[in-house]
């Protein structure tokens, strides 16, 4: 694949800061310097960026909507921290000021958070603490928030001063500006007050109201959102004058990316996620660059089986049948058909490289058709047996469990595969009603931002329990150092191995495809365009 990287990327680069994590026996402070932004070339500003999205967002409400996206969120809501993905080989993520300049761990587990004083709402409301508490606590309490995981651990809120508030949490968290950052998938933004309560949370879901570089114009459900650039954003870009540097942006929703990646050539778009077999020719246009999200690998299938014995599927009681299905997949040939020569095989489920925790050194389950079907006879069922998986209508996640189904019916396993719309798919997973459950997984900078194999927490949804994998999270939720934390997730993967109710059969980055007159979105690794900008 040629590699084409925005050459504005490297003299661009928000300042080091000083992450503060805590911990229950240490003091621990984060003051977080302003952005130095050193441009390689002048930017230049106007004009209407154009962004096509393969998933519509069916509310604007970023506190209460089911989407999980920083890609939109972002333009028009602001963090409290912000992020910055590695920009070159060897660099690590940053988290830095946003709304936030400054916080620190007072005594035990007592957070102080300092604000800007210079923020405003698109509404024209102060966004000062009183703003930033309604906020968190919305974020926590509303019943339809889909952020609780984010905030639960806050038990109390203080506002100390128009700029100053703090916040007592129920136990140390060693991701306190993580998980209050577009780094976070589940990141509490925020938004007007005063809207939400004027306009109603019905209304306010059309027509939102935050602090970002953007705010809506129009928003049109499973077409697009027309945003305009708002003149008193608080950020200021490498030309000294506030942020973004275009005057509006068009996110367009378009569920085909090859579809998507026609328009990007034929130039009616700027930025896209293209398919994989649609990045070779897009990466040989001139015209077009590419470049690779950092931490944002995407492993598919994402299969897990269920560990309910009482919904009566025998690979739920017996760990021979599913280690037949793990020895049954060739990993490297999955990789290899559906990767188009990006995709690489995978055998850590939740764990990436660069993510604390991951090491190829860990056990796994290498390809052993043989060893699959001893297992099936010593388990009874050397005649062979069916397993059904309900999945997304949709090629992407279809695709690799036919690829699949070849391979495990080589051993004797008939892979039943039930199609389904997304919202009864959602349904089912979130119930517990499968005998198998297959999508795409995606990488997190920390396991622990989403703890997806803890019994009870929303991103649980295979409904694993293991009081071994649960009391480790237990542990690793106290520890701020993270080579500990990357110790104790090496334990769980062996604990997860040894159950083998998790498969992944390869990993894919994630790869933007822009116009080579598009700049700047480097350095959110796409998740935004507030830095984008277009060459006149």
């Amino acid at each position: 694949m040629s590699h084409t990287t925005d050459s504005s990327m490297s003299g661009t680069r928000r300042a080091r800061a000083l992450r503060g994590v805590l911990a229950a026996s240490a003091l621990a402070c984060a003051q977080l310097s302003p952005a130095t932004l050193v441009p390689a070339f002048a930017v230049e500003r106007g004009g209407t960026v154009v962004q096509a999205e393969w998933i519509a967002v069916p509310s604007l409400d970023p506190h209460l909507s089911s989407a999980v996206t920083s890609v939109v969120w972002s333009n028009m809501f602001d963090s409290l921290f912000s992020y910055t993905p590695p920009q070159g080989p060897g660099d690590t993520y940053e988290i830095g000021p946003a709304l936030a300049t400054s916080y620190e761990l007072v005594e035990g587990t007592l957070v102080e958070l300092t604000l800007r004083d210079d923020a405003v709402f698109h509404d024209g409301t102060a966004l000062d603490a009183e703003a930033v508490k309604w906020n968190l606590e919305r974020a926590r309490d509303h019943e339809m928030s889909t952020r609780k995981l984010s905030v639960e651990n806050i038990s109390e809120i203080t506002v100390v001063d128009d700029h100053t508030l703090r916040i007592r949490l129920a136990s140390p968290q060693p991701l306190f500006d993580v998980l209050l950052s577009p780094a976070n998938p589940a990141n509490v933004y925020m938004v007007s007050p005063q809207a939400v309560e004027q306009m109603g949370e019905e209304e306010f879901a059309r027509q939102p109201v935050g602090s970002g570089p953007f705010r809506v114009v129009d928003y049109r459900p499973d077409d697009r959102i027309v945003l305009e650039r708002f003149d008193d954003h608080w950020e200021v870009g490498e030309d000294g004058e506030p942020l973004p540097y275009a005057d509006a942006l068009t996110i367009r929703f378009v569920p085909d990316q090859s579809v998507a990646a026609l328009e990007l050539r034929a130039g009616s778009i700027h930025v896209a996620e293209p398919l994989q077999q649609d990045i070779a020719a897009l990466a040989a246009d001139p015209d077009i660059a590419t470049h690779e999200v950092p931490l944002t690998d995407r492993a598919l299938p994402s299969f897990y089986i269920t560990s309910k014995p009482e919904l009566g599927s025998p690979f739920a009681g017996d760990v021979r049948l599913r280690q037949a299905v793990q020895h049954a997949v060739n990993r490297e040939a999955m990789a290899a058909v559906m990767g188009f020569g990006n995709a690489t095989a995978h055998y850590y489920w939740g764990w990436y490289p660069g993510v604390p925790g991951y090491d190829e050194s860990l056990p796994r389950y290498e390809y052993d058709p043989e060893k699959a079907r001893e297992l099936l006879a010593e388990a009874g069922f050397g005649d062979g047996i069916s397993l059904d998986v309900k999945v997304i209508n949709r090629p992407r996640d279809v695709q690799p469990l036919e690829i699949m189904q070849g391979m495990l019916s080589e051993v004797g396993i008939d892979l039943n595969i039930v199609l389904l719309d997304r919202t009864p798919w959602i349904d089912s997973g979130r119930s517990g009603n499968f005998e198998a459950l297959s999508h795409a997984n995606t990488a997190n900078i920390d396991p622990l931002l989403r703890q997806q194999t803890r019994t009870g927490s929303s991103s649980n949804w295979a409904g694993y329990s293991n009081p071994d994998v649960d009391a480790l999270w237990e542990k690793v939720s106290n520890v701020a150092d993270v080579a500990e934390r990357a110790e104790i997730y090496r334990q769980m993967q062996r604990i997860m191995h040894e159950d083998a109710y998790f498969f992944i059969g390869y990993r894919i980055p994630t790869i933007m495809a822009h116009s080579a007159k598009l700049h700047g979105i480097g350095k959110t690794g796409g998740y935004g365009m507030r830095y984008a900008w277009i060459e006149q």
